[in-house]
């Protein structure tokens, strides 16, 4: 089984403000690194062969490892929605407030 993967318009910014952490961190290959690791997350969303645990309402949450990121999507009829990259341990109730308005967000074409 393959899934579709569609992306919302701010996961683009979510991934970019990641990467440039980490490049900052380690100039010439943090970035690389952290964009390697989502790249493997799209791929196993993609595969849809493992179930996620569901994070906040209808989003399932991808663990970016080894960063304290996690990658979330939702299904929707047989593909899946890509909506955020957010930092792991922040308060789980900005979480959510990052997360509510990408909701009902729509994917970009």
């Amino acid at each position: 089984m393959s899934r579709q993967l569609t992306f919302l318009p701010e996961f683009s910014r979510d991934v970019a403000e990641g990467s440039s952490y980490y490049e900052s961190l380690s100039p010439g290959r943090g970035g690389e690194r952290f964009e390697a690791a989502f790249r493997q997350a799209l791929r196993q969303i993609e595969r849809g062969l493992i179930t996620h645990s569901v994070a906040f309402e209808h989003f399932h949450r991808v663990f970016l490892r080894p960063y304290p990121y996690n990658l979330y999507y939702r299904p929707v009829e047989g593909r899946a929605v890509i909506a955020a990259v957010l930092y792991a341990r922040g308060d789980p109730k900005k979480l959510e407030q990052a997360l509510r308005p990408r909701l009902r967000g729509e994917p970009e074409a």
